[in-house]
């Protein structure tokens, strides 16, 4: 029985761990771990973004990893909380954080263990999530450099004309080409600038932030602003709770200016091909000019995106026939736009609400379509999941290294399954009202609500903002989409005989994945090693997005911006080890079509993803 208070038992347990690593001793490293455990790894023992299940596997991969890797000087950290217990009764868990070098880098370590009087250390760890820091030797850019900012290239060059060269890349290319200009590559280009990367975003938008600017005018974000913070530079205090999307393209904007990131605005990637001889790609840009530019990065980060880019377009019966106007929500902008009387939204996801209250509160009798269940829940009730974020007492990187705990696998479904039950009951009221006006309610898959099926497809659900409530007042009507025998010139044909009469169709019906841009863009041979992006792999990671891709030089990046704060100063940091061939050959990313998973060498974890 353990006599340690909570400190001393993390100090004993990162000694002892020390200890089994330096002489590679399994069954130490077994003592260490619940049998019921899970390590979740981002960059700093394989590279990548890993996670492993089982008490087992989690000793292999580090038993695996020593000669490589190196981890060592296991320490409780003096930059984080100290170890402490969280939580009451049954759902109490120790939490304690610790310190370690790597051969090439810094990290932390995040254990959660449950309280254990028979434990050594008071506790049984359960999970264990690892995450690269720093390089080492990576010096960050000066502060407020000496001189006038810049190195004139010849006698009288000014500032300005030294910029407008640096801007045009007229000599050379930038080690990392990013394309797509939103928060995703904005904040890829911020976190390389960190680390001394040259990179270029290219963006077919005439401004930055036209990717918010250009889409339907009632937008709002959905979640709150503490929530949405990016790194480097923080919203102004008068920016309201759910920023409006101008606001936030004109953010964008703001963003690109302040950290001086390059951005060739009208600008189009037509594609690239990578050469193995010399690791270059050759990336073709279309200027806003009509010229051509082949540039040769080291790297491609694909940011256009989080988990489709490309309107998905089902094939409905007679819908050719239809005399009205067809389009997919993603040219939807007002109600203002289209002289219309009727309309129907086929799909009841956020955007098929969004546009559908739209319509409605312009005098367009608006019918929404139903193809399958939808995960419903209050803006307030979905918020709660992130509470963390609004706590103004608690730091955005600390909630950002918590919350790479919660994606161990096991722990977010858990957690995600009891969130969804305890929303149900918060908005039964609601709930019940919308299942009244005929809407079928889902609780996602396997229970796990709202935010599984954003990462899991990015749609199925609605956070309300009123469309709901017009609903349940009558206000939209909802129609089962089996009951649309099919389209005609008027409307749809229903199956009691008549017909719902529209002036115009929208279909809200998602994007497809983003694996078939990379066909376009990269060719069906790298979409193939890369495989599906952003869907839960195998292991329990967002697949090909961030860590390495079965392609080499080429990243993934999207997302919320939630999920991109933290998740792009990673993915910097592997691309910088990569430049600087720190990455060993044997902790490659094999190609999606592989049939390897798993641990696969003995020096190194290796998974198709």
């Amino acid at each position: 029985m353990s006599t340690l208070g909570i400190s001393d038992g993390a100090a004993a347990w990162a000694l002892d761990l020390e200890h089994a690593l330096t002489t590679r001793s399994a069954d130490a490293l077994l003592g260490l771990f619940a049998e019921q455990s899970d390590l979740r790894d981002n960059g700093a023992l394989t590279w990548d973004f890993r996670q492993f299940h089982g008490r087992d596997a989690v000793v292999s991969m580090l038993l695996s990893v020593l000669d490589e890797i190196q981890p060592t000087g296991f320490s409780v950290s003096s930059a984080w909380p100290e170890p402490q217990v969280v939580g009451e009764g049954d759902d109490a868990m120790v939490e304690a954080f610790f310190d370690f070098d790597t051969k090439s880098g810094r990290a932390v370590a995040l254990i959660n263990a449950t309280p254990d009087e028979t434990s050594a250390y008071g506790f049984a760890v359960r999970a264990m999530y690892t995450r690269l820091e720093e390089l080492k030797d990576v010096r960050a850019p000066d502060r407020h450099p000496r001189g006038n900012g810049f190195t004139p290239s010849y006698r009288g060059q000014t500032f300005g004309e030294h910029d407008r060269r640096r801007r045009d890349w007229a000599e050379g290319s930038p080690e990392v080409l990013i394309v797509g200009g939103g928060q995703a590559g904005l904040v890829a280009a911020a976190h390389l600038a960190k680390v001394g990367v040259d990179a270029l975003i290219i963006d077919k938008n005439e401004r930055v932030g036209d990717n918010w600017r250009l889409r339907y005018d009632s937008l709002c974000l959905h979640n709150t602003v503490e929530m949405n913070a990016f790194p480097f530079l923080s919203y102004p205090p008068h920016y309201p709770e759910f920023l409006p999307k101008d606001v936030m393209g004109d953010w964008l904007e703001t963003y690109a200016r302040y950290l001086n990131l390059n951005v060739w605005n009208s600008a189009e990637f037509l594609g690239a091909k990578y050469a193995d001889e010399d690791g270059l790609w050759a990336a073709t840009v279309q200027r806003s000019d009509g010229s051509e530019r082949v540039l040769h990065p080291q790297h491609i980060i694909l940011a256009t995106g989080g988990i489709g880019g490309r309107p998905s377009v089902p094939t409905l019966p007679g819908l050719s026939s239809f005399r009205g106007q067809v389009i997919h929500s993603s040219a939807y902008t007002k109600a203002a736009d289209f002289d219309v009387r009727k309309a129907v939204v086929v799909g009841t996801a956020t955007s098929a609400h969004d546009i559908a209250l739209d319509l409605y509160e312009n005098g367009v009798e608006v019918t929404m379509v139903q193809r399958g269940p939808v995960v419903v829940n209050q803006v307030e009730t979905a918020n709660l999941v992130y509470a963390e974020h609004l706590d103004p007492t608690i730091p955005t990187d600390l909630v950002d290294l918590r919350d790479g705990m919660t994606q161990v696998r096991p722990i977010r479904e858990a957690g995600l399954r009891q969130y969804h039950s305890f929303a149900k009951s918060l908005d039964s009221d609601l709930l019940k009202g919308l299942e009244g006006a005929g809407m079928r309610i889902g609780d996602g898959f396997d229970g796990q609500g709202w935010p599984d099926l954003f990462q899991r497809t990015g749609g199925g659900f609605y956070l309300n903002k009123g469309a709901s409530d017009v609903i349940i007042a009558g206000g939209i009507k909802i129609l089962p989409f089996d009951r649309v025998v099919e389209f005609a010139e008027a409307g749809a044909d229903l199956d009691d005989g008549t017909t719902l009469d529209a002036d115009i169709v929208i279909l809200a019906t998602g994007y497809q994945n983003r694996q078939v841009e990379v066909a376009d863009q990269f060719g069906a041979e790298v979409a193939e090693r890369v495989g599906e992006i952003a869907r839960w792999d195998e292991e329990g990671e967002w697949s090909a997005m961030w860590g390495q891709t079965g392609q080499r030089g080429l990243w993934i990046n999207g997302g919320a911006i939630l999920q991109i704060r933290p998740a792009t100063r990673l993915m910097a940091l592997l691309v910088k080890a990569d430049l600087d061939g720190r990455i060993p050959e044997s902790f490659r990313r094999r190609p999606k079509s592989a049939s390897d998973s798993g641990l696969t060498s003995k020096n190194a974890p290796q998974a198709s993803r």
